[in-house]
């Protein structure tokens, strides 16, 4: 098994945590499927993607001045469209956490009813081209190194800990089956390690 390109950690660097042998190879494949499945629970715990990327995102416009992508932090904004057609990028300005202002608001896209002409949006009518999230520990270069939150990585190496002490009776993990791909984690060993990734959660409007 290979890591997952959203690993937010390596075979490596676990070991060299647990005092694992790097030649010890013995329990690699169970290191390896362990780091992808926690690393995809903590981006669904945070709700966003944390790999350094290219996103395209479509949200609805919301007649106000501001609009927010869901990954973060933001780098760079390629493009943006509403209703197929670029905006200028002298027409909005961006900051890290994916809110997008605009000089002038977001325009909805829908259908007017009634008498008060209220409108029901029917579509998600703004599209943006992005660059963004962290360098994670595996893609690090001496050009571009890791970015990536040092407590998010200590998160995922007490969630991968609490499943290989099961083995040893201990209670972090409910249940795990590496053939179905189950994870249920005991609620009051995961509450220990949600407010160090919470915080790492933006509020969004």
């Amino acid at each position: 098994m290979a890591l997952a390109s959203n690993a937010l950690t390596t075979v490596e660097r676990l070991k060299q945590f647990n005092g694992i042998a790097e030649a010890d190879t013995s329990q690699d494949f169970k290191l390896e499927f362990l780091i992808n499945s926690a690393s995809q629970e903590i981006e669904n715990i945070l709700g966003r993607k944390l790999k350094k990327a290219q996103y395209t995102e479509k949200v609805k416009g919301n007649n106000r001045l501001t609009i927010q992508v869901k990954s973060y932090p933001v780098l760079g904004i390629d493009s943006i469209k509403i209703n197929g057609s670029t905006v200028n990028e002298s027409d909005y300005s961006f900051d890290e956490s994916g809110i997008i202002e605009g000089t002038r608001p977001w325009g909805a896209s829908g259908l007017h009813y009634g008498i008060s002409n209220f409108m029901v949006q029917q579509s998600k009518n703004i599209e943006i081209a992005y660059t963004a999230g962290y360098v994670l520990p595996k893609d690090e270069t001496e050009e571009e190194p890791r970015t990536l939150p040092y407590d998010i990585e200590a998160a995922l190496f007490s969630m991968i800990n609490g499943a290989m002490a099961l083995t040893d009776g201990a209670a972090g993990l409910k249940s795990f089956s590496i053939s179905d791909v189950r994870w249920e984690w005991d609620k009051d060993y995961m509450r220990s390690i949600l407010p160090s990734l919470m915080q790492h959660r933006a509020p969004r409007f």
